[in-house]
């Protein structure tokens, strides 16, 4: 399938990759594209790479940055650039508004499934049409920049974003953690108190987490080896641990009382409850925390860079205060709405999942088979 760059959508397919999460309303298909154009003119001009933009910016920061920005952009591109994201309608169309309300330069939305699949057979039939920007989850955005089809990201607005690679940056961010029943008679501490627990719902595919749990936390920090981990893990889930699919279905059944724990559900899906009165409660946190992110990228062809670019920067500054607003986590510290400073998180390791996925997740699968039972599903 082709991606049509600067305008065409591409269909919607189904679905997610195997170690994709099932963040609220944000990882899934719904097997439509939604585009979201603006109206704003454009003329065409003279191209200019990335690395020519970032030439033309090197020193400059604020509206400073921003203004130079806008006049590098304007006029670039005779059509809208496109984002291309996994991220819900609901959060990007704002996004895409503001974003054309605040700096004139066209733009549209694409949302879809499997975009990172899409995206790989597009660079490798080397067509002209390209994503622009590409906004998906970790995991996946590391699966495109081994292929080499990520530009580099070269911009001071990335201080204080919580995860930042050479190619991408955290847009939004997702803390795993334990929840439980505020009338718990003594709540878990640990990690092995959580599995160990009476009445857990223990989420199904959080394959990423507990290869991070295992090998950064378990493995590096504690000194055990990576059967150890895990025999621990399968010998402390017991008969009475429901296997949950849905991080919200956990977080519903905790609030219902039908079970007592929770392993591994949002932070922001498990504060917005407790903000409506749920009884429910999370802190003391059981460390170590550990989060995953959706983030933000230029492709390394894309026709219009300084638009992309501006549209990367807006993501990672403008649209964070929007983030809380729909219930999702911003990527910028000091961002209200977030996780309380006072907590480090320990990202998600996906080199390991992608170098050795077929391993973690027979490790996985040893857990899941070891709690028994039906699969609990939405």
């Amino acid at each position: 399938m082709v991606l049509a760059a600067c305008g065409g959508a591409p269909a919607a397919e189904e679905g997610g990759g195997a170690a994709t999460d099932d963040t609220p309303a944000a990882e899934e298909g719904n097997g439509a594209a939604t585009a979201v154009a603006a109206t704003a003119e454009a003329t065409p001009a003279g191209p200019l790479s990335l690395e020519g933009v970032y030439a033309e910016l090197e020193g400059l920061t604020g509206e400073e940055r921003r203004s130079a920005l806008i006049e590098l952009a304007t006029g670039e591109c005779d059509v809208p650039i496109d984002l291309f994201t996994s991220i819900n309608v609901e959060t990007t169309e704002p996004l895409i508004e503001g974003f054309v309300e605040d700096t004139g330069v066209p733009a549209q939305l694409h949302r879809a499934a499997e975009l990172h699949l899409q995206i790989m057979e597009q660079e490798r039939a080397n067509t002209s049409d390209v994503a622009d920007v590409i906004a998906i989850n970790d995991y996946d955005l590391e699966t495109i920049t081994r292929e080499g089809i990520l530009a580099p990201l070269e911009t001071p607005l990335t201080e204080g974003i919580a995860v930042v690679n050479d190619t991408w940056a955290a847009v939004e961010t997702y803390t795993y953690l334990a929840a439980w029943q505020h009338d718990l008679d003594a709540a878990p501490t640990t990690w092995e108190e959580v599995f160990s627990a009476d009445g857990l719902a223990y989420q199904l595919d959080d394959v990423n987490w507990f290869a991070t749990l295992v090998n950064d936390w378990y493995v590096a920090e504690q000194g055990m080896t990576e059967r150890e981990a895990v025999d621990m893990i399968v010998a402390a889930v017991t008969d009475g641990t429901q296997i949950v699919d849905g991080h919200t279905l956990g977080a519903q059944l905790l609030l219902s009382g039908e079970y007592r724990v929770a392993s591994s559900l949002y932070h922001n899906t498990v504060s917005s409850m407790m903000a409506e009165g749920a009884p429910i409660e999370w802190e003391p946190a059981v460390e170590p925390l550990i989060s995953r992110v959706t983030g933000v990228a230029i492709h390394h062809r894309t026709p219009c860079p300084a638009s992309a670019l501006l549209l990367t920067e807006y993501m990672l500054s403008d649209f964070q205060p929007m983030l809380p607003e729909f219930e999702r986590g911003p990527a910028l510290a000091g961002v209200p709405g977030g996780l309380p400073e006072s907590y480090d998180t320990m990202p998600i390791n996906i080199d390991i999942v992608l170098d050795d996925y077929d391993k973690w997740q027979s490790y996985h699968d040893e857990v899941t088979r070891a709690a028994g039972g039906e699969v609990r599903a939405e």
